[in-house]
């Protein structure tokens, strides 16, 4: 169970992950070595599962983004999530209960390209519909609990 430092802790490192015990032990009031040791535990325990970079999607070309809902025959879920998951422009899929089955996060360089995947997307056994939704800006973007 997590308590309140530990979700302190959390979002001192979602701000920035390479942020010193030291400066996280000052902002929650405890040691850097308690700091160390919640940390760890965290870890081991699943919270903090992995340690990462954000990238600027535009400063990569990828001038195109979309949250694409996937409708899918339910037999065919897991099937089509499986090959959605090896695609290198699928950024991030998640199975649903709401008006999609999945939806996908998609980066593209161009619409072209864009209208290309979501063509490509249609066609795979299992899927029935395909609703993009361009992203035209980003208001806020963090995974702060």
């Amino acid at each position: 169970m997590i308590d309140d430092i530990d979700v302190r802790i959390i979002n001192e490192l979602v701000k920035n992950s390479r942020i010193p015990y030291s400066e996280i032990a000052k902002t929650v009031g405890l040691s850097d070595v308690a700091v160390l040791k919640r940390v760890k535990k965290l870890e081991q325990e699943g919270v903090i599962k992995k340690y990462t970079i954000i990238v600027d999607p535009l400063k990569l070309g990828y001038t195109k983004i979309s949250l694409t809902g996937i409708n899918v025959a339910p037999e065919k879920l897991f099937s089509v999530a499986e090959e959605l998951k090896n695609k290198d422009y699928v950024k991030m899929l998640i199975v649903t209960s709401g008006d999609h089955d999945l939806i996908a996060l998609i980066f593209a360089k161009s619409s072209e390209e864009l209208l290309s995947i979501h063509s490509e997307i249609s066609r795979i056994d299992g899927v029935l519909k395909v609703y993009p939704a361009i992203v035209t800006d980003i208001l806020k973007d963090e995974m702060r609990i």
